[in-house]
């Protein structure tokens, strides 16, 4: 653990601590290596330690997207979501033939979604500028997911508050949307009381009006779940020149058809080579993110209600759609590729090669399941002859407002010690703050007990050995039994410090709810209502250069 005061000592109201993300419980072995043993898994991410400017070379020769194309696009996008001089300022310096992208991506959820949305923004953003500052020239896009038809993945999200200390907000469709890319579900009415419930959820009283005035600029009846998302991402990230992008519409669909096209004459190939990649990271011990079958295709099919279908491939020349088990031959799909490049999406191991297609993407930032997920698909990258981007991981973060700084303070706790969950440091606060003397009380008594016991063993070994043996057994039995009560003690009684009681559930529920990192359920915008403007800069500031760290900034 490393820790040290704001970025200029006295200018920043807030310490960070940095954490080893081995110290965090729930880390795969795969992920793990990726950060700290690259050895391990060169062959499965072939430019991990590659120079970025040597990257950002082959990047750029491979490159064959019309830019004036991808950036009259990308212009139209954006400024039809609100976008500013510094966004189109960025997609201004796109359209130069040496300037490369570095990527992050993230499905539209509620509000702007679980907090590590903002981090990956954060962390293209700050990495876009390193290498503009080493004499790479970059600019930071983030993905907007809108293909992706998983509704109720992106449909809820949380705010500390509520009876239970935590409180869900949930958009519910008035129509069935099931299976529709997201990014076109239009919201109803009901949004406006969730934008009010939202707004009464936010952290600061007296910053929440601002915070809660953006979502109802952005969350509208007839707003899509991508637009209201969009623009509210622009109005938090904007002036750090952050570029969106989306895969919905003929535009984008016509700069991808290639790599599509490529793709579907070559399925079984992809199919073939992920099946011996997913054979290579078990035998390295090691977990694959999706299977891949026999029947194994990288694209869904859009239906005529804009439904995505998954395909499976039948065969070698033959498509088959898994709603109605109707099959088409592989060269007439590619004929209708020819016709309509919107008839195909990318599933979630294709994504990233047709991202890195249409764009000059130098690297992507993605959390421990994309990590994962590039270990297989960099096999797809080498059968489609694409040159593999490298993934970085993600700045992580928690932040600690002051009264759980004060928390911490008052329980000599550190952040390491929150990581142990809710009821193992309940019950070492009640030991040491709330009951001290009933627990020396059991201390005492096993230590009195154990001299007891290690008397008697010493004369019996003397007389009757087996008894002695006997007395050995039943000891380890008796002392069990004593902490076994010991612990029901801790957990069984309630605090009756009514105090301590409501500061540890807030601290739980805000920095560790449901015995996650904060990050992945609390909504950014609580944070944004309290801090501000100035809460994106520190973040930047802050972020790890490597994502090998989890960083903490306590207020």
């Amino acid at each position: 653990m490393n820790v040290r005061p704001g970025t200029a000592a006295g200018t920043r109201p807030y310490e960070i601590t940095r954490l080893d993300l081995r110290s965090v419980p729930g880390q795969s072995p795969l992920f793990l290596d990726f950060l700290y043993d690259h050895p391990k898994v060169l062959k499965f991410y072939p430019n991990l330690e590659r120079e970025l400017s040597e990257v950002a070379n082959d990047i750029l020769e491979s490159y064959s997207v019309d830019r004036s194309g991808l950036c009259a696009m990308l212009e139209t996008f954006n400024r039809a979501l609100g976008a500013e001089s510094e966004t189109l300022l960025s997609i201004d310096r796109l359209r130069s033939s040496k300037c490369v992208a570095v990527m992050t991506g993230q499905q539209a959820g509620l509000f702007s979604g679980p907090a590590y949305t903002i981090y990956k923004a954060v962390s293209a953003i700050r990495f876009a500028g390193e290498l503009a500052r080493s004499g790479i020239e970059a600019v930071p896009v983030f993905w907007i997911a809108s293909e992706d038809h998983d509704l109720d993945e992106v449909s809820e999200t949380w705010f500390p508050g509520g009876a239970d200390g935590i409180a869900g907000i949930a958009y519910e469709s008035e129509i069935d949307d099931f299976a529709r890319s997201v990014g076109n579900v239009s919201f109803g009415e009901p949004i406006e009381g969730l934008v009010e419930l939202a707004g009464e959820l936010l952290s600061d009283p007296d910053r929440a009006g601002r915070v809660a005035d953006l979502l109802k600029e952005c969350y509208v009846s007839g707003a899509t779940f991508s637009s209201a998302f969009g623009r509210l991402l622009l109005r938090i990230l904007g002036r750090q020149g952050l570029v969106l992008a989306s895969p919905l519409g003929p535009d984008f669909r016509t700069l991808a058809a290639p790599i599509v096209k490529k793709a579907v004459e070559k399925a079984a190939e992809i199919g073939d080579s992920l099946r011996q990649r997913d054979f290579e990271l078990k035998g390295n011990g090691y977990h694959s993110q999706v299977h891949a079958g026999e029947d194994f295709f990288p694209f869904f099919l859009i239906d005529e209600d804009g439904r995505r279908v998954p395909l499976r491939l039948d065969g070698i020349d033959l498509v088959r759609r898994q709603d109605t088990n109707e099959s088409i031959a592989v060269s007439e799909l590619v004929a209708k590729l020819d016709k309509d490049p919107s008839i195909l999406s990318p599933n979630a191991i294709m994504r990233p090669v047709v991202q890195d297609f249409v764009f000059p993407n130098v690297c992507y930032f993605g959390g421990s399941a994309e990590v994962a997920y590039f270990a297989q698909n960099s096999a797809v990258y080498e059968v489609l002859g694409r040159p593999s981007i490298p993934i970085r991981h993600r700045a992580s973060f928690t932040i600690l407002e002051p009264k759980n700084r004060r928390t911490l303070l008052n329980y000599s706790l550190r952040f390491e010690d929150i990581l142990k969950g809710r009821e193992a440091v309940t019950g070492e606060i009640k030991e040491k703050f709330l009951d001290p003397e009933t627990s020396e009380a059991f201390r005492r008594t096993r230590s009195e007990f154990e001299k007891l016991i290690d008397g008697l063993k010493a004369r019996l070994e003397k007389s009757e050995p087996t008894l002695a043996e006997s007395l050995t057994k039943r000891r380890k039995r008796i002392l069990w039994h004593l902490e076994t009560l010991h612990e029901k003690f801790l957990k069984a009684e309630s605090f009756k410090d009514e105090v301590a009681a409501r500061r540890l559930a807030y601290l739980f529920n805000t920095a560790l709810p449901n015995d996650a990192l904060q990050e992945r359920t609390i909504n950014f915008l609580y944070f944004y209502a309290l801090f501000g403007d100035r809460l994106i800069e520190w973040l930047i500031e802050s972020a790890g250069s490597d994502g090998s760290e989890h960083t903490i900034l306590t207020f």
